[in-house]
């Protein structure tokens, strides 16, 4: 089965897809490059570690949900993609389940002026 025939399969819109849970060396840019070619919509993003894949797909419009520790890249930092949603709706308004280490409970998706990527895993 190729990629194309197991996200059109498997993935339909509205779908939670889990990412990026063996943590960098194995994040699925080519399913998510898949989503993205697919036109997915209101995906839920779930993964310790989004690293830039959440961020390209926050990007193309395709999520609606985001459920992770942080989004953004160890070199690049928070992902821009992801900031222009959070602050300005666009390409669409996004909502964002906090994981930080310590922290459960669903935040509003607007970061402060101290806001910045914190590496942590779900507990």
């Amino acid at each position: 089965m190729t990629m194309a025939e197991a996200i059109e399969r498997f993935v339909p819109d509205g779908s939670t897809v889990a990412m990026g849970v063996a943590l960098e060396p194995l994040i699925p840019f080519a399913a998510g490059h898949e989503l993205i070619r697919r036109r997915r919509r209101d995906l839920e993003l779930v993964g310790p570690i989004s690293d830039a894949l959440f961020d390209q797909l926050v990007g193309a419009g395709c999520v609606r949900r985001v459920t992770a520790a942080w989004v953004g890249n160890v070199s690049e930092g928070l992902g821009h993609c992801y900031r222009r949603a959070c602050e300005q709706a666009v390409p669409r308004s996004i909502e964002v389940h906090d994981r930080r280490a310590r922290s459960s409970a669903a935040t509003s998706c607007v970061p402060t002026p101290t806001s910045r990527p914190v590496r942590a895993w779900c507990t």
